[in-house]
């Protein structure tokens, strides 16, 4: 049994205190990916040249993050992180099996947009109703919110 004791330092007084513990012979481990930056291999995690991470899942189901360096003289760093850090971090590693497994389903693609304001309604206005909306439009508003704006004057 190897037992690895996790600590967290207060960044203020550095004082540091145990958190937990676990069994790393008992815990389930995600590598992390590598990419080729044209000189050297390299992870995918952001974490510099010589910066790696692995993330472990315990026998208890709790994720830790573990971080080190290639770097002479520096140390592992163990840290419980949550269930979305690790969703984050085995979707960078392209873990999609082991998220649907431990975290349930992918939610379907999501990226920048203006979020939505409610179900869609489609209709049409004709050239006569579109010309007097666009006229009645403030600077920058786009014709549906002032289709919106207006359905709420009137409606009120």
């Amino acid at each position: 049994m190897k037992r690895i004791v996790i600590s967290e330092t207060d960044e203020y007084s550095g004082e540091t205190t145990v958190v937990g513990h676990f069994d790393l012979d008992k815990a389930e481990k995600f590598e992390e990916d590598t990419e080729w930056d044209g000189n050297n291999m390299v992870s995918v995690h952001n974490v510099g040249q010589y910066g790696h991470q692995m993330l472990l899942r315990t026998a208890g189901g709790r994720w830790i993050l573990n971080s080190w360096s290639q770097w002479e003289g520096s140390k592992d760093i163990y840290g419980y992180v949550s269930d979305e850090r690790a969703r984050d971090w085995l979707m960078v590693n392209k873990d999609y099996d082991v998220i649907e497994k431990y975290l349930g389903e992918i939610e379907e693609e999501k990226g920048p947009g203006r979020p939505e304001v409610g179900p869609p309604t489609n209709l049409r206005l004709g050239e006569d109703l579109t010309a007097k909306v666009d006229a009645a439009r403030h600077e920058g508003e786009s014709r549906a919110a002032a289709i919106r704006r207006l359905l709420t004057e009137a409606l009120a």
